[in-house]
């Protein structure tokens, strides 16, 4: 296929069986669920989080999260509320970041139920952003000219 695929290539090493320790978190720390850290059930939309926070930092140029160390980056994935995108970048469409922040929700039951769900909002928002763009920000048509502003026009040349 041509289409680009986004990708979180932190995790992307082998890992043995013996290797894993029970109880271990694994994840980016920088993109990781807040569901993930607290050992709570893990489902598709922990990866959503995952996914958006990595959406996050190619849009805005920084993580979802920024501290001094690992510990207090993954805390505030539990407790800090998430810099909404647009207030980071200011270029950034107010309705891409809603999906983003959408996706980042805290509690998983908050964050779309679907990838399709989360695609489609992205979608929406690239469509309204390109219509504001190039559509709503094209000069106005000029009225045309009376035959006498024709002509007074011809004359000027």
């Amino acid at each position: 296929e041509k289409e680009p695929k986004l990708v979180d290539f932190g995790l992307a090493q082998p890992v043995d069986a013996e290797q894993e320790e029970y109880g271990a978190v694994w994840g980016t720390p920088y993109y990781i669920a807040p569901e993930k850290v607290q050992h709570h059930k893990e489902t598709f939309l922990s990866d959503m989080y995952s996914l958006a926070g990595t959406l996050y930092h190619a849009l805005t140029q920084h993580v979802p999260f920024e501290a001094p160390t690992v510990e207090e980056v993954v805390a505030a994935h539990i407790h800090t509320p998430l810099t909404p995108p647009h207030l980071v970048r200011p270029e950034i469409s107010v309705p891409t970041s809603e999906a983003i922040t959408r996706a980042m929700a805290k509690d998983p039951a908050e964050r779309f139920q679907s990838y399709e769900e989360f695609r489609m909002a992205l979608e929406a928002a690239r469509s309204q952003y390109l219509v504001n763009r190039f559509v709503r920000h094209q000069p106005p048509p000029s009225e045309p000219r009376s035959k006498t502003g024709k002509l007074r026009g011809w004359f000027r040349r």
